[in-house]
């Protein structure tokens, strides 16, 4: 019997050990097919940003087919895939280069590598798979105008996120100083558009020159020469609002006052002269149906804001430009300024895009050409057009100091309408925007192709961005 039971407990033991090395070798496998899942993931959105940066370095090098040899671009290719691949930690490799110059196409393909964590475990160290692009002479021409809310609500924080998104929408469409086939234009907007001083004389514009204007009569005031009022003060919180958005802020409080402002003394004195000037800014059309379409400028001019004190407090547009430095000077000097009036930004846009005078545009409406708006805002309209620009006025013009919200949406939803009607690509962002009845204009604004976009930090705008200059991008690529 003992001989017996030994050899029993050592079968026992031995049966434990199997089942060990049995276990351990099935929990190897469940955990790397799990983690399968999790290295396929990472291989889907490694091989989409790879792709986009195999597409900007052909585009890139697309012009200098002829010029460079096959081996030369492959070299250049190459270069600008390690200096993007390495953000990522990861890498490809440019094995294929063609070009057909007759035909103005650049071909190239990649080896993209990806490494696993899970699928390691059981030797698959790596995942292989093949990106390529194509451009071809016949791409498109793109026009990007970016209307981009400069309002007062976009200070601080907000402004350095937009400014840094829209840089880098600019540098994935613009990889080089010059870029012919693409040009990008800016409209900062708050209640007005700044237009710039250099297209005072412009056909389509109606801004009268520079001029001066004594009123009649005089200019009387009250004084309380005897006030002997003494008061105590405090600071107080309140609710303040910039641009109709809500803000802690103080406020000083008088109390416990005392005394007496005495007896009123009033005093006059002639009127002053008044120098009226034109800052740049542009006003509405007078005729209320011309306000939201691009035609009869002849008939019907932009009218200039003409005022005795400076009213534009935007930063002036940017004309469309391939030039890569002119754009991000224009978003460097962008400040945060005044109220929100959101169709004045899109017609301006519109304008910038348009064959139409003001700026006429070379490239008519569709064909090869295609044409894009871009606008962004953090808010609802707070401001409407309806209120003369002096107070001797007789041309009815249309300056933009009313608060007339519902107006100012209806006017966005036409002038969206009007845009979409022309083929032309509206992407629309909405950046922390609460407000429910703007988020849906601007949701509905979008279209041709077109997205609509809810960034609700400055990660998701700088995303919105992103996607945007992949959208672009693929506009340009023949496969």
């Amino acid at each position: 019997m003992g001989f017996l039971g030994n050899l029993l407990k050592r079968f026992h033991d031995d049966e434990r050990g199997v089942f060990a090395v049995i276990f351990g070798v099935l929990a190897l496998v469940l955990v790397a097919s799990s983690g399968a899942v999790v290295d396929f993931v990472g291989v889907q959105n490694a091989r989409g940003l790879a792709q986009s940066s195999l597409d900007s370095a052909t585009l890139a090098l697309h012009s200098e087919i002829n010029d460079l040899t096959e081996g030369e671009i492959q070299s250049l290719a190459q270069s600008l895939l390690d200096e993007r691949m390495a953000v990522l930690n990861l890498s490809a490799t440019v094995e294929t280069v063609s070009v057909d110059t007759n035909e103005g196409t650049l071909f190239m393909e990649a080896r993209f590598a990806y490494p696993t964590t899970f699928l390691a475990m059981i030797g698959i160290s790596n995942i292989h798979t093949r990106i390529h692009a194509e451009v071809t002479s016949k791409s498109l021409n793109i026009e990007v105008a970016l209307v981009l809310d400069s309002t007062g609500s976009m200070n601080g924080r907000k402004m350095t996120a937009l400014k840094n998104s829209a840089n880098l929408l600019v540098t994935e469409l613009m990889p080089d100083a010059e870029n012919p086939g693409i040009s990008i234009g800016l409209v900062p907007f708050n209640r007005y558009v700044n237009i710039g001083m250099g297209n005072r004389n412009e056909p389509g514009l109606d801004i009268e020159p520079n001029y001066t204007w004594t009123p009649a009569g005089q200019q009387c005031w009250n004084t309380y020469p005897n006030d002997n009022r003494r008061c105590d003060r405090r600071r107080v919180t309140r609710t303040c609002y910039n641009d109709g958005v809500p803000y802690s802020c103080q406020r000083w409080q008088y109390y416990n006052c005392t005394g007496s402002r005495g007896e009123r003394v009033r005093q006059c004195r002639p009127q002053r002269t008044r120098n009226f000037r034109w800052f740049g800014c542009m006003a509405s059309r007078h005729v209320i149906p011309l306000d939201t379409v691009d035609e009869n400028y002849l008939v019907n001019p932009v009218p200039g804001v003409i005022r005795h004190w400076n009213t534009c407090r935007v930063t002036p547009m940017t004309e469309l430009t391939s030039t890569r430095q002119d754009i991000t000077n224009g978003i460097r000097a962008m400040r945060a300024r005044d109220a929100t009036y959101i169709p004045t930004g899109l017609m301006w846009g519109w304008r910038l895009l348009s064959p139409s005078i003001p700026f006429p545009n070379p490239n008519a409406y569709g064909g090869d050409n295609k044409k894009i708006i871009i606008l962004m805002t953090d808010g609802e309209n707070t401001i409407s057009p309806g209120t003369n620009w002096t107070f001797h006025d007789g041309g009815n013009h249309h300056t933009h100091r009313r608060s007339n919200t519902a107006v100012a949406n209806a006017k966005t939803i036409e002038i969206c309408g009007n845009i979409k009607d022309e083929e032309i690509i509206v992407y629309t962002i909405a950046f922390e925007v609460s407000d429910n009845a703007i988020r849906t204009i601007l949701s509905d604004c979008a279209g041709n192709g077109g997205r609509y976009f809810d960034a609700t930090d400055a990660a998701s705008l700088q995303d919105a961005f992103a996607e945007i200059a992949n959208d672009l991008q693929s506009l340009r690529l023949s496969k």
